[in-house]
């Protein structure tokens, strides 16, 4: 029996993902599988996710390559010949191992490579491997060219768009197209910083899809990128784009000034603390602020030219009892809180034994498609199915285990710890109003602009009063109760807005 001491090696990259159904994982048990059966000795299992395209790229393949030229294997075993290579570098060097002897066999799912083998079949297969990469990359090219000179964007959507898989093209995402027509808007005014900006966004809610803040550097490249007034710059070129802008060139260019240092003495000293948070409700154009003879005033900067507004200047003592008033309008009685808080605790500890039952039918569920898809890859190894067969079954498997999975992370969020949590962090908004109040009535500039960013995402003015206003996540839910006495409604808001904390 062959005693052959082999490198199992796996790969799986992004170019090849509508070819290669088998996850590594699986490769692995594949190979194992077979490993077992012919004898051969699996000293040591390589796995990585990079492409084969460039050489000097696999790190895991660099340390396979020196065990083996060491001496401390015989071979390799691989689902395919083009998991080791797809560059002709790399290519010639496997070659030129097996055909020395020090490589004394590669063994794939469907061939066996010996040195004494012919080596014009080696290359051949190895030649196709490095082709498919070069036509590949040459296809991709021509198909962003193309799609760049029709007004297309090519790659995945930048923040702020949105990739329509249906359409190919992008449109703007709902739920930071705002943000970023904020940035512009705000460092427009000259008078925040990109750190100040970054912050500031964060705090009204601009998150990436991860949830993470976007820190200053990003925020500096959202405002350079051209794409947001309708010009794309891809490979060095620019290209206009037929995709829906979400500001103007204008806009764009007075940006740019300020970040180039042309517009440096927009920038002031004075600290004002509700600037930013109003604007006007005629023009929509933000309120700055100015000191005159001690006092300080805000008024509409008329961005647009042609509001009257902007010759009304508000006292800041009266615009700060226009906003304080806003902390009033979502404070509930503290008592009916917590009532409320110790009833819904004890609801929580009655549907634990639902979720169990839940969560124990949708495991059971997976662990048997696990366990049809390690029955299917032996029935594939044995070949009793066409290949074609195998990987329709094995994908209708794995598209039902993702689903099964998907089911059990949606129903890990409402387990009863997650909901002991979800409920604490309600009590929490509940109470954050009367906090918020007392830090803007009695503190310092600095509390106020605070207490601000916390709860406010926009105050519009007109005639010196208070036309409208708008609360950030979840504190505009507060406001929609109108009797301030329904913790369950409340909840309810929350939870159908699955990006509130």
């Amino acid at each position: 029996m062959n005693t052959m001491k082999c490198i199992l090696y796996t790969r799986k990259s992004s170019e090849d993902k509508n070819k290669q159904v088998l996850s590594l994982e699986s490769q692995i048990s594949t190979m194992c599988k077979m490993a077992d059966d012919l004898g051969i000795k699996i000293i040591k299992v390589f796995s990585e996710s990079k492409s084969a395209k460039l050489p000097d790229n696999r790190p895991q393949f660099a340390e396979m390559m020196k065990m083996i030229e060491a001496g401390k294997a015989d071979g390799i075993i691989c689902w395919k010949l083009d998991r080791l290579s797809r560059n002709p570098i790399d290519s010639g060097k496997i070659q030129w191992l097996l055909q020395q002897g020090i490589i004394k066999e590669i063994q794939t799912i469907e061939k066996r490579y010996l040195p004494e083998d012919n080596a014009l079949i080696f290359n051949v297969e190895a030649g196709m491997a490095n082709q498919y990469i070069r036509e590949l990359v040459v296809n991709v090219k021509r198909g962003q060219l193309t799609k760049l000179e029709k007004g297309g964007y090519p790659n995945y959507a930048p923040i702020g768009y949105k990739n329509n898989r249906i359409e190919k093209t992008i449109e703007p995402d709902e739920e930071r197209a705002k943000y970023v027509k904020r940035a512009f808007e705000l460092y427009a005014t000259g008078s925040v910083s990109l750190k100040a900006l970054a912050d500031k966004l964060y705090q009204e809610g601009f998150r990436s899809r991860g949830g993470y803040k976007y820190n200053k550097s990003k925020v500096h490249r959202i405002l350079k990128n051209t794409i947001y007034y309708g010009v794309m710059f891809v490979h060095g070129k620019y290209y206009s784009g037929n995709h829906e802008t979400l500001i103007s060139k204008e806009l764009f260019d007075k940006v740019q000034n300020i970040i180039n240092g042309k517009n440096r003495s927009r920038y002031k000293k004075h600290f004002y603390p509700l600037r930013g948070f109003m604007t006007c409700n005629v023009c929509g154009c933000l309120m700055t602020a100015l000191e005159k003879k001690g006092f300080v005033y805000y008024y509409c900067t008329n961005g647009k030219g042609k509001c009257e507004q902007h010759k009304y200047y508000l006292k800041r003592e009266k615009a700060e009892k226009l906003l304080a008033s806003i902390f009033q309008r979502i404070q509930f009685d503290t008592e009916f809180i917590e009532l409320c808080y110790q009833a819904d605790k004890e609801k929580n500890k009655t549907d634990e034994n639902f979720f169990e039952n839940v969560k124990a039918n949708l495991e059971k569920r997976l662990k048997s498609l696990q366990e049809q898809e390690m029955r299917l890859l032996d029935i594939q190894i044995l070949g009793k199915y066409t290949p074609e067969a195998t990987e329709a079954k094995l994908e209708a498997i794995s598209k039902e285990s993702a689903d099964v999975k998907q089911q059990l992370q949606k129903l890990e969020k409402q387990s009863p710890e997650m909901a002991e949590r979800t409920l604490e962090q309600t009590k929490k908004v509940f109470l954050e109003p009367y906090l918020l109040e007392k830090d803007f009535l009695g503190g310092d500039d600095k509390k106020k602009h605070e207490a601000l960013q916390k709860l406010l995402l926009n105050a519009q003015i007109e005639n010196q009063n208070l036309a409208y206003f708008k609360l950030k996540q979840p504190y505009h839910i507060l406001e929609k109760v109108s009797d301030k006495a329904d913790f369950r409604q409340m909840r309810r808001g929350r939870d159908s807005n699955p990006g509130n904390p």
